[in-house]
């Protein structure tokens, strides 16, 4: 295991709250003595922008504004679109305890001549700068009639920073929201921008400079971080051009149950598709020949689960640098002995997936009595059987649940939902890769196998699973794209990994020593 890469962890976007961003305008302003109105004009600008790359000057547009500063921005917004020729106009649907900043935003527009109206009709172009990221509560009242209304109008729909009626914090749909288009954000994406359903409300996101990014952090950093595309290539382990298969790690995978192959395969093809140099399955003695079929470039080693020879698995956890156990496993006797024998292990990295977790779900002190490096990969039902919480709290508090459970038993949690969820030592991570065609039978057996490939290659267990799980839903995506995300299997998962890896990480118009060698006149 030679291969060595920079922490993904700073290299990573932050995803913020709306405490975290509430502080870090004031870092701006305080610190940094850039006024709270040029802040403002320079959101307005973000919009503007976007607007004027989507909208056409014929088409009507109703900005609404709310007393606060998201009202602000809408405001000045408006005055940047009436002055470029747009026909515009704001609905203020209370004109009362304003902030200064947005007083005085609305005594400019007035100067102008900008029009306001009392009568909803018909537009084009809806702008919703009502309440941005500091809604907590539920709507209610004239302002839930107002965001019901905007959602049956035919018309594109943009929200300013946040459509009102989600959770900055959560996602969470905070009794009716304004179904957005798209959503121009400011500074830094939004947490509640990222979790379902707010996903879903915001449309497209767009995040705009305003002059607010990582120096104004001053103090302790958001706890949220995600990763892109451009992520890929600086973490993924490199190759040697002078190496061989024993350079790039070793993987044990003990994993299906008598005439269940299924999931071993999955798991041993997902951590060669990784880089992994070699993979053996420990795997009952029913499922070698279909694995050696399926995967002739796997080692099988098969075992009697009537008889299970400790000996024998405790050669082969030898042999490994990185063991994953669990899917497809069952949950008998044998299986338990098996997860018991492995916890032991305290100098190599476990992946614990599938029913591996289910047996832990009884006895939980395994973890704590565990000294090895472990993550764990539950989707929510098993993190359900592991925390005693119900799935609908788990889905509300799923970064909480994940940071808890990680700190908790001193593991990495890999929580599994439509937005995955990674709990460990240094923050938590959410993965915005992937689609609901993933939702299948054996991808979470892809997604074990190939985080264990890359922890094989001398990946730390938090960059191996964070990588491991942005590429998975990558290749999720492009499945999507080939067979529509309805009828995507597990097997496409396993196709397109190589395309995402080979997409972000090749060195592109790459010479061979033989071309440059003609180039120069050397080979004739």
């Amino acid at each position: 295991m030679s291969c060595a890469c920079r922490s993904l962890f700073i290299i990573m976007r932050y995803l913020l709250n709306s405490g975290e961003m509430k502080q870090m305008d004031k870092n701006t302003m305080e610190y940094f003595g850039i006024p709270s109105p040029v802040l403002m004009e320079r959101a307005a600008l973000c919009v503007f922008y976007q607007m004027q790359r989507l909208c056409d000057k014929k088409g009507r547009i109703l900005v609404i504004c709310g007393a606060g500063n998201n009202g602000g921005d809408g405001l000045a917004l408006a005055r940047l679109l009436f002055l470029d020729g747009y026909p515009v106009s704001i609905y203020l649907p209370v004109r009362d305890k304003m902030t200064k900043e947005t007083k005085a935003q609305y005594e400019t527009v007035k100067k102008y001549g900008i029009s306001f109206t009392e009568n909803l009709g018909e537009y084009d172009v809806i702008v919703d700068a009502l309440f941005g990221i500091g809604l907590s509560r539920p709507l209610e009242g004239i302002f839930k009639e107002l965001i019901m209304w905007c959602n049956r109008q035919d018309a594109l729909r943009i929200a300013v920073d946040m459509p009102s009626g989600i959770s900055a914090d959560t996602g969470a749909l905070l009794g009716e929201a304004f179904q957005a288009d798209l959503t121009v954000t400011f500074g830094f994406a939004k947490v509640g921008q990222m979790l379902y359903p707010g996903a879903e409300y915001c449309g497209k996101v767009i995040t705009g400079d305003i002059g607010i990014d990582e120096k104004s952090i001053l103090g302790e950093k958001p706890k949220v971080l995600s990763m892109e595309d451009k992520d890929i290539k600086p973490m993924f382990p490199a190759r040697k051009k002078d190496s061989n298969k024993g350079s790039y790690g070793k993987v044990l995978v003990i994993a299906g149950s008598d005439k269940m192959a299924g999931a071993a395969y999955f798991s041993a093809k997902a951590a060669y598709l990784s880089g992994c140099g070699l993979v053996q399955a420990f795997t009952p003695k029913a499922n070698r020949d279909i694995l050696l079929t399926m995967l002739p470039e796997a080692l099988v080693t098969d075992y009697d689960s009537d008889h299970l020879d400790i000996s024998l698995l405790r050669e082969k956890m030898e042999w490994a640098d990185v063991i994953l156990i669990g899917p497809g496993l069952g949950t008998g006797e044998g299986a338990k002995v098996l997860v018991e024998e492995v916890l032991k292990r305290e100098d190599k990295p476990l992946v614990m997936d599938a029913d591996a977790l289910n047996i832990l779900s009884f006895e939980m002190e395994l973890f704590r009595q565990s000294k090895a490096p472990i993550i764990v990969t539950p989707h929510l039902g098993e993190m359900s059987r592991l925390t005693g919480a119900k799935i609908p709290e788990i889905k509300e508090r799923i970064l909480h649940v994940a940071g808890e459970f990680a700190e908790k038993y001193g593991v990495l949690c890999v929580l599994k939902d439509s937005r995955t969820v990674i709990g460990t030592k240094k923050g938590l991570y959410l993965n915005i890769s992937g689609c609901s065609g993933m939702a299948s039978g054996g991808s979470g057996d892809v997604l074990a196998g190939f985080i264990a490939g890359l922890l094989a290659q001398n990946m730390s267990i938090e960059d191996g699973a964070v990588l491991g799980t942005f590429i998975h839903g990558r290749a999720g995506e492009k499945a999507a794209l080939k067979k529509g995300e309805a009828s995507m299997t597990a097997r496409d998962i396993l196709e397109e990994i190589g395309n995402v890896i080979k997409e972000n990480c090749m060195v592109k118009n790459v010479q061979t020593h033989n071309d440059r060698s003609e180039e120069n006149g050397r080979i004739r």
